[in-house]
This record gives structure tokens, sequence and C-alpha cells, in this order.
């Protein structure tokens, strides 16, 4: 776990956000999802020579995705986009490693970090010289695909299969399509919302090497958690641009989320 890597000095640990050696708000050059952080991570860790490929999230057909693998820069900029769709990436992160690969990012949300770190030391114990780099990203729910397009179409009169772009910042679910944006509150998709999301209490993926998300950032900016020593060395040297972030806000929405985890295994 992310939380073994950082000598005691120099850990933070908070009961909502968890281990953590700094936070902060950041933007990099990239044209990516708020400040580009993700994408720019990647790449910068594969011209570092910190990683071999990456296991990411890319769209299919539609507003659908899959978990896939990139190992250029170019393949890195082609899933740059962010779909709020639970997708299992533990596949894909044994694929790589059967194929030779050693040194291996893995970009997923909260859940899917903790069986990545999980496998990590199943792994390692198989192959000792597997490095895997988790980047946990801020995630309140996760949507079913069928529903959210139902959904969209039925509140904002859009095809989300034709969004160019959508984003979740300060408590509003956005679609870019046709040159406009089309808002709605995250609460207003409640019924769209991944069954198991309800009772995962995990906001800002504490497993964790580095969480990223924009909660705590203004617009165009990413929040980072810097959880273990594997995110300090892929952080060195990277040309971004840095911020202070708010962590109240990070903090608020982790107890959002363990609430209702608890309402919902009460109900159950």
């Amino acid at each position: 776990m992310a939380e073994g890597n950082k000598e005691e000095a120099a850990v933070q640990k908070d009961e909502n956000i968890g281990v953590f050696s700094e936070v902060f708000s950041a933007r990099s050059g990239i044209d990516g999802q708020d400040g580009g952080m993700v994408t720019a991570l990647l790449i910068w860790g594969m011209q570092k020579g910190l990683f071999d490929a990456a296991v990411v999230v890319q769209r299919t057909g539609g507003y659908r995705a899959q978990a896939a693998t990139a190992e250029t820069p170019d393949e890195v900029m082609a899933a740059r986009r962010t779909e709020y769709l639970r997708v299992s990436t533990s596949s894909k992160l044994r694929e790589l490693v059967a194929c030779g690969k050693r040194r291996i990012a893995v970009v997923c949300t909260p859940c899917e970090a903790f069986v990545a770190k999980s496998m990590q030391q199943t792994l390692k114990a198989e192959t000792p010289d597997v490095e895997v780099t988790v980047i946990g990203l801020f995630c309140f729910e996760a949507f079913n695909y069928a529903k959210l397009k139902k959904e969209t179409q039925r509140i904002l009169g859009v095809d989300i299969d034709k969004a160019e772009k959508t984003q979740i910042h300060k408590g509003k679910f956005t679609v870019h399509t046709d040159g406009k944006e089309h808002n709605c509150r995250i609460r207003d998709l409640d019924g769209a919302v991944e069954e198991g999301c309800r009772v995962c209490s995990d906001f800002s993926a504490r497993s964790a090497d580095l969480s990223i998300g924009s909660a705590g950032s203004p617009a165009g900016y990413s929040t980072v958690i810097v959880r273990s020593d594997a995110a300090e060395k892929l952080l060195e040297g990277i040309d971004i641009v840095k911020i202070a972030a708010e962590k109240e806000e990070i903090v608020r929405l982790s107890k959002l989320k363990k609430e209702r985890a608890q309402k919902s295994a009460c109900r159950a």
C-alpha cells in the first residue's frame, strides 16, 4: 500500500483523505482533463524511463469505454479525456506483465486502485522487478452507461455518445458537444449511478501512489495528493504550474461519501 512507502517524518495522515506528504493544485501545458495532469505525468514518466507502459481508460464506441494500454506519448494523448464509467483495469495490468513490461503506471478509480495495489504484492512475488505506480482519480460515483445515456437525454436533451468531453466540477456534470456546454447537477443523475458505488467510502483513492481530481482546485487545474516515494520521484523536474489547493473541499467530499456508504450499508 502507498502508506508504507513514506518515511514517518514526512507523512501526514487524515482520517478522510488518508496518508500524504503534499497536496496542491496544478496544471500542465497539455490540453487534457482539467489541468491535464494525468496525461502530463504519464508522458513525463515515459520520457524519464519510469514507465514502460500505462493502463488507461479509453473511449471505444460512443461514450463507452474500456481499459487500454499506452506505450507511447501519442497513445497517452489519445486517452486523455475522462469517462465517468467504472472500468476494470486489473486484466490489463496482468497482460502487460505477461508481455514483459516491468515499470507500469495504472490510472484508475479508488476501487480499482485498491485492487491494483493488492495485485502488486502478488505480481512482485512472481516477478520481483515489477514496479506498479498507481494514479488514482477522485471519484464520488461512477455511472452505468445505458442509464447515463438515458438520463442525459432526458435532462439535458443531448446524446452522450456525441460528447466531445464530459466534466464534473463543483457539483455539476457538464457535457461538451457541438461547441456548447450542457450542465446539470450531479444529484440529478442519481438514477444512473452504479449500485456498487453507493457502498464505497473512498473518494480520494487512498490506496494510490498519488491521487488526482478537480475537487479543491479552480477551473483548469487539478488537485494532486502525493502519497509515496514513487509519486515524488515521478513529480521531480516536471514542468507544471503549482498553486495552493483547497484541502477542506476534498475532506468535505470524502466525509460525504463515507456517510453515504454507511447509510447504504445500514439499509442493506
